[in-house]
C-alpha cells in the first residue's frame, strides 16, 4: 500500500514531462561508422521543488479528521480494486 502523503510525488512524476536534459558528446568524423546503431539508457534523478512545497502544504494543512477520512477511503479503495492488497 502506498501512503497517502507519497501518493501525489508518485503520481506528478509521469504526469508532466521533465525540462530537456543537455547530453554533450563528441562526434569523430574519421572514424568509420559502427555497422550497427546503438543506445544507451541513462538514469536521471529529476526533483521539482516548486510541485514538491505545494503538495508538502497540503499535506501538512491537512486536519486529522480530513486525514482519517482520506485513509479511510485509501483503504476501501485498496480492498475493492485489489482483493490481493498488502495492509
Amino acid at each position: 500500500m502506498i501512503p497517502f502523503n507519497l501518493l501525489p510525488e508518485l503520481a506528478n512524476r509521469y504526469l508532466a514531462s521533465p525540462n530537456p536534459v543537455v547530453i554533450y558528446y563528441t562526434v569523430n568524423p574519421t572514424a568509420p561508422p559502427p555497422e550497427r546503431p546503438a543506445a544507451w539508457d541513462i538514469e536521471l534523478k529529476l526533483e521539482d521543488i516548486a510541485l514538491k512545497s505545494k503538495m508538502q502544504s497540503v499535506t501538512l494543512n491537512s486536519s486529522r479528521d480530513t486525514i482519517r477520512e482520506l485513509t479511510k477511503l485509501d483503504d476501501e479503495v485498496c480492498s475493492g480494486a485489489m482483493p490481493s492488497c498488502i495492509l
